[in-house]
């Protein structure tokens, strides 16, 4: 397959990155990690007045009507710069389902989110459980549902304006997806720490009321549905744990020219360069993966087997490129004003979250096998 950029894809990444190095400084990090949203607002501003942030959106809610493709690469830049927002969350898990199944108005609601006013979160992985087999049980209630369980890491649940939440339908195998209001009552949320300071929440429903218009789909496609979010969300995740990983590839080759030891630079070492040479393949696997399976996925295809394959590289890859980067940077690598270390937390989040690369082989292998 050609991975080229068109001339418009080009343009797309210049703008993002251009838009990112602006926002990028360390102190700047810091200080929207540490802050009450938990990410960059500014850039986040920015990213609305770009028009970025309704990239994969229709043109009739004021989007620009690009694909699930065009989204990866702008993420991918997110992950180079690592710049602290809910890119995945709701641009991705909790915009496009409502983008592909939603009715028309429920696409209104994209509006905001497009103009940076409004974020929307999705609530699916859970304790015992993987994402595809929710616990979460959905009653039915008149037209609408009634939630109770409990899901965990849900990325800036208390910043969201709505969770878009997997259940199954009680006493049924049936899966629905409906949006809550962040704040329902009944809804309970208890800060989680994710290992790259993202901010993370236990939520627990107790007979929780959805929104009254918040079901995407039916009871009936409610799986497909969820089927379809994950791979995304998947293919999603790699493109930007693969911009991540291809950055801190580029610091630790930059310090290997810099660093010398016994008179020579520390990447004329055979030992460092082969851990290089292994970090460069790593990194084009996470990268030709990820572009397929999201060039597929933006064909309409539904492709398991790549996204699969997809989310190992990014898991594997990304382990052995991020403690590369660490071993090669040696007793530097710890400290907090050194990027380094940040590039290190996202893999390392990345790689656990929707499976680890074991499960994520066990999965793919079924998928082959079947």
């Amino acid at each position: 397959m050609d991975f080229s950029l068109t001339e418009t894809q080009a343009e797309l990444v210049g703008l993002a990155r251009t838009i990112l190095a602006d926002h990028s400084e360390l102190s700047r990090l810091k200080a929207s990690e540490q802050s009450e949203l938990g990410y960059d607002a500014d850039c986040w501003k920015a990213f609305a007045d770009a028009n970025l942030l309704g990239l994969a959106m229709p043109e009739s809610c004021g989007g620009l009507g690009f694909g699930f493709l065009d989204l990866c690469l702008v993420l991918r830049e997110v992950g180079k710069a690592v710049v602290p927002m809910p890119v995945l969350s709701c641009l991705v898990t909790a915009a496009l389902p409502c983008v592909q199944f939603g009715t028309d108005e429920q696409r209104a609601y994209l509006g905001p989110v497009i103009s940076g006013d409004f974020v929307g979160t999705a609530a699916l992985l859970e304790y015992g459980t993987t994402a595809e087999e929710p616990y979460l049980q959905a009653t039915p209630d008149g037209d609408g549902w009634r939630l109770t369980g409990v899901k965990t890491s849900v990325a800036f649940a208390t910043t969201a304006g709505a969770i878009l939440v997997s259940a199954r339908v009680a006493g049924t195998d049936d899966i629905v997806m409906v949006n809550v209001a962040a704040g329902a009552d009944g809804m309970t949320m208890v800060p989680q720490q994710g290992q790259n300071y993202e901010r993370l929440f236990e939520v627990t429903f107790v007979d929780t009321p959805a929104l009254s218009d918040g079901q995407i789909g039916t009871q009936k496609n409610g799986r497909e549905i969820l089927e379809w979010t994950l791979a995304r969300t998947m293919v999603a995740q790699s493109a930007i744990i693969g911009g991540t990983c291809d950055s801190a590839m580029r610091i630790t080759a930059q310090y290997t020219i810099d660093r010398k030891q016994f008179e020579r630079q520390i990447g004329t070492f055979q030992a460092v360069s082969q851990r290089m040479a292994d970090a460069y393949i790593n990194n084009q696997a996470i990268e030709l993966t990820m572009l397929q399976a999201a060039s597929h996925l933006d064909e309409g295809l539904e492709v398991p087997e790549e996204v699969a394959t997809a989310k190992y590289w990014a898991c594997e890859g990304g382990n052995q490129i991020g403690h590369a980067a660490l071993h090669i940077h040696g007793g530097i690598s710890i400290d907090l004003d050194y990027p380094i270390h940040r590039h290190f937390l996202w893999i390392k989040q990345a790689e656990f979250s929707f499976g680890a690369a074991t499960p994520t082989l066990v999965r793919l292998g079924a998928l082959i096998a079947r």
